[in-house]
């Protein structure tokens, strides 16, 4: 994974001894940095470079999850994503026994997703999706930090021997205690989410660029959950060493996402929004507040184009940093600091004008 910075005529440091006058290590958003064309690259066409990562047992052409939102990831959303070499996760549900109905569709096909289970019942609701088939699960929680979530991860992988995914996190530390706990995967972030309040309602948080770098200098399995606005974002967490990345805004309106159109618009929220809570049988009251939003957003057609999007501009970035497959990608990228002039230069600024 790559943690080399540019300072100029070829010379390079390495975060988090970074250059003078450079943003502090730990306060690095995706929009602070650019990654640098390499001097002497070889790949000729953008159809060359492997994009593939191995996830557990599953093997993606793409290194893409959604996020287990009740209005970004359900049934439709799981099944389109598989076919574009990507994968889905399944949020958690009020009614259980349709995640067990899916969770048995979807392994009798040979459906690759990712099941999302909350702390209460957890060892339990592990024991049942495995049952029907499922290989990977998540433990879905905001604060990845506490003792109970590594307990109870601890529990399933010794009980039933399933790949374990945990959340959310952002600190190398936190990554350490991930690792020790054998826990497989981590989620990382907390806050940068298009519909989440966290960092505004409880003033903790990370910014994303630094929290990717902070979790994989550990070398355990990150996914980057959150922040990504533009593709190029995508590139820039994977070359951090994220070993995927996962969307959910991003796919937000998109056909294959749950609920119904109304107005050319569909619902999206965030899993800790008020209408959440409320659907699901939690009160935001004196113990408990709300840390995301609920809104509406255009629809956008098929999910395949932004997947499509993604990865021509993750085919893009190996060939300019000059390499064939994530791996070697992540050897090569070199970043770069770039002012808040530079952000606006990157964009098309003529329509700015």
């Amino acid at each position: 994974m790559s943690k080399e910075f540019y300072i100029a005529r070829g010379a390079t440091t390495t975060w988090p001894a970074l250059p003078p006058g450079s943003p502090p290590p730990g306060s690095i958003a995706y929009n602070d940095v650019l990654l640098v064309p390499g001097a002497d690259t070889k790949i000729e066409s953008r159809k060359k470079p492997d994009l593939s990562v191995q996830f557990g047992p599953y093997v993606l052409r793409t290194p893409v999850i959604s996020a287990p939102m009740d209005t970004i990831s359900g049934e439709e959303m799981i099944l389109k994503l598989n076919k574009l070499g990507a994968m889905g996760s399944l949020p958690r549900n009020k009614n259980f026994e349709e995640n067990l109905r899916l969770c048995e569709r979807f392994s009798g096909e040979n459906i690759p997703c990712l099941y999302a289970i909350g702390l209460k019942d957890a060892v339990d609701e592990a024991g049942q999706l495995k049952e029907r088939g499922a290989k990977m699960v998540l433990v879905d929680v905001a604060h990845g930090g506490m003792e109970v979530v590594k307990k109870l991860a601890g529990e399933i992988k010794n009980k039933h021997g399933l790949y374990v995914v945990a959340g959310n996190i952002v600190t190398y530390d936190q990554a350490e205690a991930y690792k020790q706990a054998g826990i497989d995967a981590a989620r990382v972030g907390v806050g940068p989410g298009a519909v989440c309040t966290t960092r505004i309602v409880s003033g903790h948080g990370f910014p994303q660029m630094s929290a990717v770098f902070e979790t994989t200098d550990s070398g355990l399995f990150v996914i980057a959950d959150g922040g990504i606005v533009y593709p190029g974002d995508v590139a820039k967490a994977m070359a951090a060493g994220a070993k995927l990345v996962m969307i959910g805004s991003l796919f937000g309106g998109t056909e294959e996402t749950p609920g119904e159109v109304m107005n050319g618009q569909k619902a999206l929220r965030g899993q800790a929004s008020e209408s959440y809570m409320t659907d699901n049988g939690t009160r935001s009251g004196e113990y408990r507040a709300a840390e995301g939003i609920d809104t509406r957003v255009p629809v956008q057609g098929s999910v395949s184009h932004i997947i499509d999007t993604i990865t021509g501009g993750m085919r893009s970035a190996l060939s300019y940093t000059g390499a064939e497959n994530i791996e070697e990608f992540q050897n090569k990228a070199v970043f770069n600091f770039v002012s808040s002039a530079a952000q606006k230069e990157s964009r098309p600024h003529i329509l700015e004008r």
